[in-house]
């Protein structure tokens, strides 16, 4: 499935759900993970070549991937201290 932004992804093989963020020209998948690099609730996914980024709406046994590639996991951004 091509990524369009606002689109939600299922993956039923592996009861996991994604929201599209970000649009990208590559197309989502889902594919066999360890507990460790399974979809966990509420993190985003990036795809290093095209772009485009996910959230985990429903984890899942599964990985997200884009043309066939594990996404990677977003780190979160730094908040500033307050003092």
């Amino acid at each position: 499935m091509p990524s369009q932004m606002g689109k939600r992804f299922e993956c039923a093989e592996h009861e996991a759900e994604y929201m599209i963020t970000k649009a990208g020209n590559g197309d989502l998948s889902c594919a066999d993970a360890d507990d460790a690099g399974a979809g966990k609730l509420g993190k985003r996914y990036s795809c290093g070549v095209c772009g485009a980024t996910v959230l985990c709406t429903k984890a899942g046994t599964g990985i997200v991937c884009c043309d066939g590639a594990p996404m990677e996991l977003l780190a979160g951004k730094a908040l500033p201290s307050s003092d």
